[in-house]
């Protein structure tokens, strides 16, 4: 049993998830009625090259971070929306901060970083040293014990990393009209558990489990790749007031912070 708790606690989150949250939001990508059911495979999802998680087109999705323990009204909990293209352009948004107000958005345009608030209308911008130049959005907070392959996870490429390392469900979950199929990584005393939608390889939840407890848990309310360019998501606005602070490393605009 013991080798189970894991799965088991995965789909506690699920089934402890009120019938809102179990269904699909309105603006999930939704298939036609009568499209295919693919099974989850390897040439799925977006294309991971060399190990880096690139989308060839415009991806975009909106997260929630619902681990337990954290409160609706955290500013961590609310949602973010990211959009990715390629290997050097991303743009990060939050939700505005429910105490200041501020609405945080990140752009990065390999190896130009600005970063700037909507309300006050003022960033900063920054550039990439390098010698990478390569934009990540990992999942998992850094810890100095999680596995390499886990520090591979990132946003957009999800679908990818399952076929990688869990194609088969272990188990199938509710969610919505089409359900949930359950697919559980684990490596030492760490496990990625992902709910994905039963019938296309697209995330509807992951968590991440240390020796069997939850550390974090995010929900997908939206996931779209194949979506047409929009150059001017990674452009800042002309009436931002930019000051320069030189060169550094990007900022990680979705990682949550290390636990211990």
């Amino acid at each position: 049993m013991r080798r189970h708790a894991p799965i088991l606690t995965a789909l506690a989150f699920a089934a402890a998830l009120p019938a809102a949250a179990q269904s699909p939001p309105a603006n999930v990508e939704t298939p036609p009625a009568a499209a295919p059911e693919p099974p989850l495979q390897g040439s799925l999802g977006p294309p991971v090259y060399e190990g880096r998680c690139a989308p060839p087109q415009l991806f975009r999705m909106t997260m929630r971070n619902i681990s337990p323990g954290l409160a609706a009204a955290d500013r961590a909990a609310q949602p973010r929306d990211l959009w990715r293209q390629g290997d050097r352009f991303l743009r990060s948004e939050e939700s505005p901060d429910p105490v200041r107000g501020q609405t945080t958005v990140i752009i990065i345009a390999e190896p130009d970083i600005w970063a700037y608030d909507q309300v006050s209308r003022t960033g900063r911008h920054s550039v990439d040293p390098g010698p990478e130049l390569v934009v990540r959005a990992p999942v998992l907070p850094p810890a100095p014990d999680l596995p390499a392959p886990f520090r591979t996870l990132e946003f957009g490429c999800e679908a990818a990393f399952v076929a990688a390392y869990a194609p088969q469900p272990q188990r199938l979950a509710p969610w919505g009209a089409t359900g949930a199929a359950l697919h559980t990584v684990t490596m030492g005393d760490h496990t990625l558990a992902f709910l994905m939608d039963a019938r296309r390889p697209i995330p509807l939840m992951v968590s991440y489990l240390r020796r069997g407890q939850p550390v974090l848990v995010l929900r997908y309310d939206e996931y779209r790749h194949g979506l047409p360019d929009r150059p001017q998501l990674f452009q800042v606005p002309r009436n931002i007031k930019i000051t320069e602070t030189g060169a550094e490393p990007p900022p990680r605009p979705l990682g949550p912070p290390a636990s211990d």
